[in-house]
């Protein structure tokens, strides 16, 4: 008798679980249920495109563009180079141009009795010499295929902090050590021109612009090399 009991008190307890998970499920179900009924449906084309690991770019084409790349102004330096929702050759040129002559006015007082080292003092007039040679390059890309040779030279506060156009040339030569305040300006400045290339290099349908962003890259990757080479033998306290 007392066999039977626990038998059918163990029945009913077994029973009830079964009957408690059937319930369950059922809400859960229910619940996705109504959570899909009042989802929006995304169609194909709104979903989002997938980001190439390599390059960072998203989608084929050149207007799935990668905007989480944030230049040291916190802009998002791809959105600069932007005209109507898609890259733009002529926003790179009106970019660079300005950035150049930046860095040429940088050079320029470096050569005017500031910088302590030769080093510097060469780097400066390779700076000179590579980058006017550039920006005529890019007014000329712009004269063929736009029409003008003409950069607006006027930037927002933003653009040029974005630019890592932080310090005036002229505020420059007042800073001491000279050579240490030019590498600390020009490190950001020649990281900016790198990111801004890059964007170009991975865009652009024209080969010349292509190929300039390309030595742009090559050229100050190696001089940011070297920058970092001195900072860390003539100032090891500023790291």
């Amino acid at each position: 008798m007392k066999e039977r009991t626990r038998l059918g008190v163990g029945a009913l307890l077994a029973t009830l679980v079964l009957t408690l998970a059937a319930c369950g499920g059922q809400g859960q179900e229910a619940q996705r249920g109504n959570t899909d009924a009042g989802a929006p449906q995304t169609t194909p084309q709104e979903r989002p495109v997938a980001q190439d690991e390599t390059t960072g770019m998203r989608g084929a084409g050149h207007s799935g563009m990668n905007h989480g790349g944030m230049g040291p102004g916190g802009m998002d330096m791809e959105s600069m180079l932007t005209e109507n929702g898609q890259y733009s050759d002529r926003r790179f040129i009106d970019m660079m141009v300005p950035h150049h002559v930046g860095a040429v006015e940088m050079a320029e007082v470096a050569l005017d009795g500031n910088a302590e080292h030769e080093e510097i003092v060469q780097l400066s007039r390779d700076i000179i010499r590579t980058q006017n040679a550039e920006i005529e390059e890019l007014r000329q890309i712009k004269e063929e295929r736009f029409g003008t040779s003409e950069v607006p030279m006027d930037m927002s506060d933003e653009e040029m902090r974005t630019m890592g156009m932080g310090m005036n040339a002229r505020d420059l030569a007042n800073e001491e050590p000279f050579d240490l305040a030019f590498i600390e300006q020009m490190i950001p400045h020649h990281q900016s021109a790198i990111e801004m290339s890059e964007v170009a290099r991975q865009n652009t349908d024209d080969p010349q612009i292509r190929e300039l962003a390309e030595e742009i890259i090559a050229a100050q990757e190696r001089e940011i090399s070297e920058m970092e080479s001195w900072r860390e033998e003539w100032y090891p306290e500023a790291r």
